[in-house]
């Protein structure tokens, strides 16, 4: 009985970390980090429209920090971004040679700025990644690329937020903030 609990118990770790569910509590901003403007990202690459979702995530990931997201003009810091590529390739094939698993990536560029202008946090070519597997179905394949991207934004974001929040922390001192 006990391995037959031990054995659910990680099936659903596996399910819920798979479906990009994270578990535990994500980066805390300290009350003194004020107020972000996160205008819609500019979006350079390619791919059409993904500018919302990786704005939209980092937006998420900010509030779920305890950073209040604001309108630029009453904000105490401002984060910019630019996605400056997307690809979307194979990465996996089948025995017979169609294409089992993809992977997206996207590169981002970073830039939290106080009201000065002052340079808090830069990141010029963040990446985001994320594989998802392929379907002979086109609509399918459409769908797994979407949720792929909305899974792989989330976890960028998560990251993202962590190392701003760290480095505003460290270069500013945390009283300062």
């Amino acid at each position: 009985m006990d391995m037959i609990k031990r054995i659910l118990i990680l099936c659903c770790f596996t399910a819920l970390t798979a479906c990009g569910y994270h578990l535990g509590a994500g980066p805390k901003a300290p009350a003194s980090f004020g107020t972000v403007a996160v205008p819609i990202f500019v979006n350079e690459s390619a791919e059409p429209n993904i500018q919302a979702v990786i704005t939209g995530a980092l937006i998420r990931e900010l509030s779920q920090a305890g950073v209040m997201v604001v309108d630029e003009a009453r904000a105490d810091k401002v984060l910019t971004g630019r996605i400056t590529g997307y690809s979307n390739g194979s990465v996996a094939r089948s025995a017979a040679s169609t294409v089992s698993e993809y992977r997206l990536s996207a590169t981002i560029s970073l830039v939290l700025k106080d009201r000065a202008g002052k340079v808090l946090y830069q990141n010029p070519s963040a990446q985001l990644r994320e594989e998802y597997f392929a379907s002979s179905i086109l609509e399918q394949n459409e769908q797994a690329e979407a949720e792929a991207l909305q899974s792989g934004a989330l976890d960028f974001a998560e990251d993202q937020v962590r190392h701003m929040l760290d480095e505003v922390n460290t270069g500013l001192g945390n009283d300062r903030l």
